[in-house]
């Protein structure tokens, strides 16, 4: 069972009182995995916003026609980080895969659907934690763009 003090610490629920967590507690069940599982396939649709509560998930950038590798990585996600994002955005499609990259790993999923409904009803959980996820996206974004540098001067070094 999900804990409302680990959803309180989470990331994307940050700010949100007592009462908006115990409600979007109800929406919430838990899937474990196992390493190398595969949680979310690239371009599936997502149903659920996704919150690591034990272990580790690699979101991957995985190529058509070609077995995963943990050279696809592209972010690490730590217990307590949201991910599925792309849950709460249209189109609804996942835009990595994602793998579990731990011996097991627990993964807390929230129904979009209830979710979005419950936001209707109470807009100010939604705009805290749509302000959250926005948060995150960027987050994600700079450390993208710090990945992409630093391989880029991997490469000017040592290409010649």
């Amino acid at each position: 069972m999900v804990s409302l003090n680990f959803l309180e610490k989470s990331e994307i629920f940050k700010g949100l009182d007592s009462d908006q967590l115990e409600e979007i507690h109800k929406y919430c069940d838990i899937k474990e995995f196992r390493r190398g599982d595969v949680i979310f396939a690239e371009g599936e649709d997502t149903t659920h916003l996704c919150i690591v509560l034990e272990g580790q998930v690699d979101l991957r950038f995985d190529l058509p026609g070609h077995s995963t590798s943990d050279t696809n990585t592209i972010s690490s996600i730590p217990e307590g980080k949201a991910f599925l994002w792309s849950s709460l955005v249209p189109p609804h499609k996942a835009r990595l895969s994602s793998y579990c990259a731990s011996r097991t790993c627990k993964i807390i999923r929230v129904d979009r659907a209830s979710l979005l409904t419950f936001f209707e009803k109470d807009n100010k959980a939604g705009y805290i934690m749509m302000s959250n996820l926005t948060g995150v996206i960027a987050s994600r974004f700079y450390k993208l763009q710090d990945e992409i540098a630093k391989r880029q001067g991997y490469e000017a070094m040592f290409s010649w």
